[in-house]
């Protein structure tokens, strides 16, 4: 007997889904979609409804959520793991739940796409912005095994991060195209307008309310509000940069290319991208030179970490960074601190979050692309969490923040943004904040 009991709201989420053979569910990190999506598995599979479930999550989902929350609960499913190794041996076993990362499914489609057939499947993709690019490999590979699924669920919290545009993909896995259009230029006709420069498209007045409109019979929108969550707070510390750091940043800025240091070590950007990812090297403190080595440009930023760590007296502080060398230098500076960053193997990690949440570790690094999903880091104290070096990516943004600010945390959480003065950190922060505007809409809309 399962001991998951769902709160009203995750009652609802749960019927969702059993009237649904294409049901989204956008819940904020925290409000237990997991346990709704198993509990509303369980009903079906009883009911014979269903035989057996193919779950897409993040490797690290797929590692430390799914069979976690399965065992918590009670819900005794057999469980097999599709990556690695063992991958051929563990398809060809009896299991109830099958969890594979989206890397994972070039190969389902090849090798074992005959399997689907067998049994009645159901599909479950969890972060469905996994899917948001309508071109990729990962998209086109589901969209053709869409057919051996007569069930389908998306979750997510942050469906539109970057603009409705990387809505379309995500609904086709639940209808084939019925509501937006059943591909991406239909889409774009019907909405959108390309840009005068040839890049990008801008949404035709009054779309947005016609895209709310026809897709929200199919998803559910449960608000933060539900959990009654304890406040979030923003707080943002501003640092000047030192008149050499400076120098150089307006100097990379202006023509591309700038000298730094007594050794007048030659720094360039070839195009824009790559002068933007240098500028917020700058802003945060260190840079890759011309030959990968790395150089110090100032300390302002990993200095506000120390002063942020020395006021918290012992409580437990999350610093979030994005380039490998701001790693090296907050490593350098922290000298115990553990890093959640690729490359971590599944144990190392369980053992990272599971001291973590004990109140084992006083600062902990996390790179948003490692730990931006899946991770539970509420219970061990932490009611702080820093950006270090801030993201243009609002997905990676709000799920990062809700590892801490979720179900279980006791106290207020504040988010710290350090900010370098007439940098692209300002332009970031801005950029994040219209970004959420967009996404904010779409699900106020699920919400009416």
């Amino acid at each position: 007997m399962s001991l998951f009991k769902p709160h009203p709201y995750q009652q609802d989420g749960i019927n969702w889904i059993l009237s649904h053979n294409g049901a989204g569910l956008f819940l904020p990190p925290g409000l237990g979609k997991t346990g709704i999506t198993l509990s509303a598995i369980k009903i079906l599979i009883d009911a014979g409804e269903v035989q057996k479930v193919l779950i897409i999550a993040p490797l690290r989902v797929c590692y430390m959520v799914w069979r976690q929350e399965s065992e918590k609960f009670n819900f005794g499913f057999s469980i097999g793991l599709l990556h690695g190794k063992d991958k051929d041996k563990v398809i060809a076993q009896k299991h109830d739940i099958y969890l594979i990362n989206p890397e994972g499914l070039s190969w389902l489609s090849r090798t074992h796409g005959h399997l689907l057939t067998k049994y009645k499947f159901m599909l479950v993709c969890d972060e469905s912005t996994l899917f948001k690019n309508h071109a990729s490999i990962r998209f086109k590979t589901l969209k053709n095994l869409l057919k051996f699924f007569k069930r389908r669920v998306i979750l997510t919290g942050t469906p539109a991060p970057n603009g409705l545009l990387q809505l379309w993909s995500q609904i086709f896995l639940l209808d084939e195209g019925l509501r937006l259009g059943k591909n991406i230029t239909a889409y774009r006709r019907r909405w959108f307008m390309p840009n005068f420069n040839g890049f990008g498209y801008t949404m035709i007045d009054g779309a947005d309310e016609e895209i709310y409109e026809s897709v929200n019979d199919i998803l559910l929108h449960k608000s933060a509000d539900e959990l009654d969550l304890p406040e979030i707070l923003f707080n943002t510390m501003t640092v000047k940069l030192p008149a050499q750091a400076l120098k150089l940043y307006n100097e990379l800025k202006q023509d591309f290319i700038a000298e730094f240091g007594e050794d007048e070590t030659l720094i360039t950007a070839m195009n824009s991208a790559a002068q933007a990812s240098k500028l917020k090297q700058i802003a945060n403190g260190s840079l890759y030179d011309s030959n990968g080595g790395i150089i110090n440009v100032h300390d302002e930023k990993i200095s506000v970490c120390d002063e942020l760590v020395e006021s918290l007296g012992g409580r437990p502080l999350l610093i979030v960074y994005e380039y490998n060398h701001d790693l090296a230098k907050l490593q350098n500076w922290f000298k115990d601190a553990p890093a959640i960053r690729g490359g971590v193997s599944g144990p190392e990690l369980e053992s990272i979050v599971r001291r973590w949440n004990k109140g084992e570790i006083p600062v902990l690094l996390i790179q948003p692309l490692a730990g931006g999903h899946g991770l539970n880091l509420q219970d061990g104290g932490c009611h702080d969490v820093v950006w270090y070096s801030i993201t243009f990516d609002l997905e990676l943004y709000d799920q990062l923040n809700k590892r801490v600010h979720r179900q279980g945390v006791k106290n207020s959480v504040t988010i710290h943004h350090i900010v370098a003065e007439g940098t692209v950190d300002q332009k970031v922060v801005r950029a994040l904040e219209g970004k959420a505007t967009v996404q904010d809409a779409l699900l106020d809309s699920l919400l009416k």
